[in-house]
């Protein structure tokens, strides 16, 4: 369903959310005797999962909030496209669990399955609350001009690190887009059967039609016969 929401606070929130995400996984670097490098805990979509999750059952998930978990989203998804690409899959690249042990060679189908997951929440969050091309268009030129700036900073691997985001990127939110029209189509062809399938409303019988109708029928009927 599409909300009002004012342009300017939208694109700020936006960014300021996508910062988060970006910068958010490394936040593992400050407690690697704990964590390890490449936590499984930062490096994934559980901090905005439990923002939304949060919000949601309190019954406080505004439109701003969701813009700000969209941001993260996107974010983590950026960081995350970018952690597949790493010079070699070993030692400082792969995922960790608690305590610093690594997952190995599941290491890239965690990353990737993240980043997917991000970007299609994000994308999918922000369809589902405003209907408007201005934010959908801000929302991928805003994603594309982080992501670009973002990959320029990479050490190795750009060329490989920006076509993955950009795959990624683009794919969900026009996947997300086919899904929204479908989903809205669906609904409008359910409640157009729902009308026909209605069947048509009793006429309610008043109660002082039989309480007094009936007994003076009865009683013309016995006035009747007793006159003939």
């Amino acid at each position: 369903m599409s909300r009002k929401l004012n342009y300017f606070p939208f694109i700020a929130v936006l960014s300021y959310g996508y910062l988060v995400g970006l910068f958010f996984p490394d936040i593992d670097l400050s407690f690697q005797l704990l964590l390890g490098h490449r936590s499984i805990i930062t490096h994934s979509i559980l901090l905005p999962y439990l923002l939304y999750l949060y919000f949601n059952k309190k019954n406080n998930l505004t439109p701003f909030k969701t813009i700000l978990i969209v941001g993260i989203y996107l974010g983590i998804g950026l960081h995350l496209s970018a952690d597949l690409h790493p010079k070699a899959f070993r030692g400082y690249a792969l995922v960790k669990l608690p305590f610093n042990i690594d997952i190995g060679g599941l290491s890239p189908m965690w990353i990737g399955a993240n980043a997917c997951i991000a970007f299609y929440l994000a994308s999918k969050y922000l369809i589902e609350l405003i209907n408007k091309k201005l934010f959908w268009i801000s929302y991928l030129i805003i994603g594309l001009l982080g992501g670009i700036t973002y990959v320029d900073g990479e050490p190795h691997n750009n060329d490989a690190i920006l076509g993955t985001f950009l795959f990624l990127f683009l794919a969900t939110f026009i996947y997300s887009k086919i899904r929204n029209r479908n989903s809205i189509i669906q609904k409008k062809v359910k409640n157009k059967k729902q009308v026909k399938k209605q069947p048509p409303k009793k006429r309610k019988t008043s109660f002082w039609l039989y309480a007094v109708g009936i007994p003076s029928t009865l009683i013309i009927i016995l006035i009747i016969l007793g006159n003939s």
